[in-house]
């Protein structure tokens, strides 16, 4: 997407134009089921010429109507038709003097349809058509109601300079219930940087969703609908399920027995979760691949944990890093992360509570009830953990250098001593691609980007006197990477 002027586009949303240039029809133009209105129609007639000097075509522009998806009431469609094949795309805006943009794509002759993102619920919009460079202008509509039970965040800080500039929009999910650890219903939700809700949708039968995710192409998201917690794992997880989705359309619902917490996909669409179903009354690490209709188990506490083998170990985060063909495994019990390899499920190295494992420089440093695990470019650790003790304790972010020839973790970077925030559970820390942390802090409700020189550069908070409890965040540059491609 790119807005007019594109200097206002960089201030206001991080990059001046994302349009994708490859398609040749339009995304979206086949969603699910669909409401809403429908306009009048105008035509606007202009010529163009098929080479210099020859016979001009007249090109007729015949501007349609709009509607709204049946179920998430954000995204917009507009229609037209045109007389000859040329370039097209709409341009759309909701804020005084900004225009965004759908991808330009070539246009053959005929009826078009184009879906409308990032545009926040019950705003009223104006639209254009782009046609050979003329202007064909649509009557203006207004989005669906917000979705009255979606927790709202209060945007606290917003320092435009500061911001990544490849990050446009936030991805996470929610407890509409109050509590750090509450049954509810779950939203997953996306918002522009004014913290406004741009997409939202709600987990059916209150199941749980604390790991929703843009794929590793970039191309959909995946969000989990766990029923762990319903009964609090007395039925092992039996029923969970994993979603591949675009912003539109779903994909594919995956059947993902005993998914407690977090699972990662791989680049291939293999799919991983920590599991208390597939060895029963163990956690076991299981790896479901693309087609395959039964996980394979990888790794199992009570024969691989580290020091001793254990007859329960429960997680609560999971990374996989392609490079390395390894997983990252951090169990909250114990605080222990320790390094699983995907080819034969060997434990290379671990550190925190067990015995034998890495250590710490300086050894106050050592993480405490960790959630959110990750390796940064440049090859750290970055975890979201407690910090301080007692009534001081904190949710922090701290980064190692991991020396496996000392068998040492070095803090390099940490955040979040001087924030007086302690969040008992949940959490996620990213490395973003400017150089920037993302910090999600779980049930205190905080989503935070912060400089490497620890200033606050973006700051939404879902306030509530009881907490809420906050799953896995992203953050997203183009939304229209996330609709269905062109057929």
């Amino acid at each position: 997407m790119y807005l007019v002027p594109p200097l206002l586009f960089v201030l206001l949303f991080g990059c001046a134009e994302n349009a994708s240039t490859e398609q040749t029809t339009p995304a979206g133009s086949t969603p699910s089921a669909t409401t809403g209105s429908t306009t009048g129609s105008t035509t606007t007639t202009s010529t163009t010429t098929s080479s210099p000097g020859t016979t001009t075509d007249t090109l007729e522009v015949v501007v349609g109507g709009w509607r709204l998806h049946s179920d998430i009431g954000s995204l917009a469609y507009v229609s037209w038709e045109q007389g000859l094949p040329a370039p097209a795309q709409v341009q759309y805006s909701f804020d005084d003097g900004v225009w965004l943009s759908s991808p330009q794509f070539d246009a053959a002759a005929g009826a078009h349809e184009q879906i409308l993102l990032g545009i926040p619920f019950d705003t009223e919009t104006q639209w254009r058509v782009i046609v050979d460079s003329t202007v064909n202008e649509g009557e203006a509509f207004t989005t669906g109601p917000l979705p009255g039970a979606l927790p709202l965040g209060t945007l606290h800080e917003s320092r435009e300079e500061l911001w990544d500039s490849s990050s446009s929009y936030v991805l996470s999910s929610v407890c509409e219930n109050e509590g750090s650890w509450n049954p509810g219903n779950y939203w997953t939700f996306i918002v522009d940087r004014q913290g406004r809700p741009v997409w939202a949708q709600v987990a059916p039968e209150e199941h749980w969703t604390l790991f929703a995710q843009v794929s590793v192409t970039g191309r959909y998201i995946l969000w989990d609908e766990s029923t762990y917690w319903l009964d609090w794992g007395a039925n092992g997880g039996a029923g969970s399920t994993i979603h591949r989705q675009y912003l539109d359309a779903e994909i594919e619902e995956i059947a993902a027995d005993g998914l407690v917490h977090a699972f990662v996909e791989h680049p291939d669409g293999t799919l991983a979760w920590g599991s208390e179903y597939h060895v029963p009354g163990v956690e076991a690490l299981v790896e479901l691949p693309p087609g395959a209709e039964t996980p394979t188990v990888l790794w199992r506490c009570d024969e691989d944990y580290p020091g001793s083998a254990r007859a329960y170990c429960s997680s609560n985060g999971l990374y996989y890093e392609e490079s390395t063909d390894s997983y990252l495994y951090s169990f909250w019990d114990e605080s222990v992360v320790l390094e699983v390899s995907g080819a034969d499920g060997e434990t290379r190295w671990w550190a925190g509570g067990a015995d034998d494992g890495y250590s710490f420089d300086p050894p106050d440093a050592q993480f405490d009830f960790q959630h959110g695990i990750s390796y940064t470019d440049s090859g750290t650790l970055l975890v979201s953990t407690e910090g301080g003790s007692g009534r001081d304790k904190v949710t922090m972010v701290r980064e190692y250098a991991v020396d496996h020839k000392a068998r040492g973790l070095t803090e390099v970077w940490s955040y979040g001593l001087d924030e007086n925030e302690g969040a008992g559970l949940n959490g996620q820390a990213w490395r973003l691609p400017g150089g920037n942390t993302l910090h999600a802090t779980g049930s205190v409700g905080t989503i935070k980007e912060i400089t490497p020189d620890g200033e606050l550069a973006w700051f939404l908070e879902f306030e509530s006197e009881r907490g809420r409890l906050l799953g896995r965040t992203d953050m997203i540059d183009d939304l229209y990477e996330l609709v269905p491609p062109p057929e």
